[in-house]
């Protein structure tokens, strides 16, 4: 499996059914290089799409709950 890492996004386009995502990160001298093309069918992109907003805020609530269980003493700890 190909793992890209993605710092920002410097393209988005739709041709022949196909969304691309041009993928950029950061570089040894923190200018930007690109790092790879995401490629989804047209016809699973707004899925996809949902799919990655969706599990980004349940992770975002995740870490909040778990920032919050970290600030609140332990029961009887008091």
């Amino acid at each position: 499996m190909t793992q890209i890492l993605i710092d920002g996004i410097t393209n988005i386009s739709f041709h022949n059914c196909i969304l691309r995502v041009e993928c950029a990160s950061s570089g040894p001298d923190g200018k930007p290089q690109p790092s790879g093309t995401l490629a989804i069918p047209g016809a699973v992109a707004g899925p996809v799409l949902q799919a990655l907003i969706k599990g980004t805020q349940e992770l975002d609530k995740k870490v909040r709950e778990a920032q919050e269980q970290q600030k609140m003493p332990a029961a009887g700890n008091a």
